[in-house]
């Protein structure tokens, strides 16, 4: 198949995804259920949950949920991943979430995490080379990583998806221009929104500067993606109102109380980039754009079940599940 060809084919397996997705009522319904973690595993998978303990079960869960996700997308863009490079950028972030999972493993002085939700030259590497940590990622992208990272896994947990963005953001801007379609302009505002969410985290919960946050922002030379997170440090996380002034001040619509509430801030990102997704997923058929939608989507729907399984975790009441997940209205693709 020439490449206008594959690229249409891609297209019509992700529309075909896409109704699979558990959104609108159906997500809905998972926010809804009581009765603890076997009545939501019922709800997930359509079975009977099995008889073990409940933390062990909540773990089972966020690992079968997980695990399918990357198998779904794993399995759409296959045929592609093996020579696109951008597609391989993209997949990047399952490799570079369980690095994150090692990190604290290493610290704790645990053994290599055994059902590991995606599978890679590197990451079969650092569980042969365990649990020595630069030889683990000697020879990679993640060869920085060393001994000194398990003194402050935040810093690089930060400085992991730093990376993945500009690496994602280079690959992006090498597509040519008939076939990038939206995706520069919706990883634009994907890095904006990761940059705000960092920005209200480090700010509320470590106390740092301005200055201090400058370099802990993914940035992009020659494209502003930066301003909007700094620009939160100019008002007051006590007082809601001194955010009038702020260009997203839409981000702060769902805040209930005087003060910002940051684990409410990231459902309205998600919102807003949910919107933008949506839109783009169909303008731009021939294209890379659907694919890198449905990667977002995808991602998005994982994050709304993870977040119901923990929810359920650490007992949210019902009523109060709505300030902490945004889930669409029954829309389709």
């Amino acid at each position: 198949m020439d490449e206008k060809v594959d690229i249409s084919y891609l297209y019509a397996r992700v529309c075909g995804s896409f109704s699979n997705l558990r959104f609108g009522e159906k997500a809905a319904e998972l926010m809804r259920t009581s009765g603890g973690i076997t009545a939501l595993w019922k709800v997930l998978f359509g079975e009977d949950a099995p008889d073990i303990p409940e933390a062990r079960l909540i773990s089972e869960a966020e690992q079968r949920v997980v695990k399918t996700s990357v198998d779904d997308f794993v399995r759409l863009a296959k045929s592609f991943s093996d020579s696109n490079r951008f597609i391989n950028a993209l997949i990047t972030k399952y490799e570079i979430g369980l690095i994150k999972t090692m990190l604290f493993r290493l610290r704790a002085g645990e053994t290599p995490p055994e059902d590991i939700t995606y599978s890679s030259r590197v990451i079969q590497q650092a569980i042969a080379r365990w649990p020595r940590i630069t030889d683990m990622f000697a020879d990679t992208p993640y060869a920085w990583l060393e001994s000194d990272c398990l003194n402050d896994i935040a810093q690089a947990e930060n400085k992991l998806d730093q990376q993945y963005y500009q690496t994602l953001w280079n690959e992006a801007s090498a597509i040519r221009k008939s076939k990038v379609g939206a995706i520069l302009d919706l990883l634009r505002w994907e890095i904006i929104y990761q940059n705000v969410v960092w920005a209200f985290r480090v700010r509320r919960y470590y106390g740092k500067s301005k200055e201090e946050t400058v370099d802990m922002l993914v940035n992009i030379p020659g494209v502003d993606v930066t301003s909007y997170a700094l620009q939160t440090f100019d008002y007051d996380l006590g007082n809601i109102a001194s955010f009038n002034n702020w260009p997203l001040k839409r981000l702060l619509e769902n805040q209930t109380g005087p003060a910002v509430d940051v684990p409410a801030l990231e459902p309205r990102t998600l919102e807003d980039l949910f919107d933008k997704m949506k839109h783009n997923l169909r303008l731009y058929p021939f294209s890379y754009t659907p694919i890198y939608c449905y990667f977002k989507l995808l991602d998005y729907e994982t994050s709304l079940l993870l977040a119901a399984l923990e929810s359920t975790r650490i007992n949210i009441p019902l009523e109060q599940k709505a300030n902490y997940v945004w889930i669409p209205g029954g829309q389709t693709a």
